[in-house]
C-alpha cells in the first residue's frame, strides 16, 4: 500500500471513530434523559407511598385512640 492509499484508510478510520464516538455520545445523553425521567418517577411514587404511610398512620392512630 502507498503512502496515498494509507493515508486514505487512516481517514477513513479516523471518520469511523469519529461517528462512533458521536454515537455514545447520544446514546449516553439518551440514557441520561432516561435515567432523569425515572428518578423523577421514582420520587413521585415514594412520595405517594409516603403520604399513604402518613394516611396509614393516622388511621391507626384514631383507632388505637377511640377503642
Amino acid at each position: 500500500m502507498d503512502d496515498s492509499g494509507l493515508s486514505q484508510a487512516l481517514e477513513r478510520a479516523e471518520r469511523a471513530v469519529g461517528r462512533v464516538e458521536r454515537a455514545l455520545a447520544a446514546r449516553s445523553h439518551d440514557d441520561h434523559g432516561r435515567e432523569q425521567e425515572l428518578r423523577s418517577k421514582v420520587r413521585e411514587a415514594v412520595a405517594e407511598l409516603d403520604q399513604l404511610i402518613r394516611s396509614a398512620e393516622k388511621t391507626e392512630a384514631a383507632e388505637t385512640h377511640h377503642g
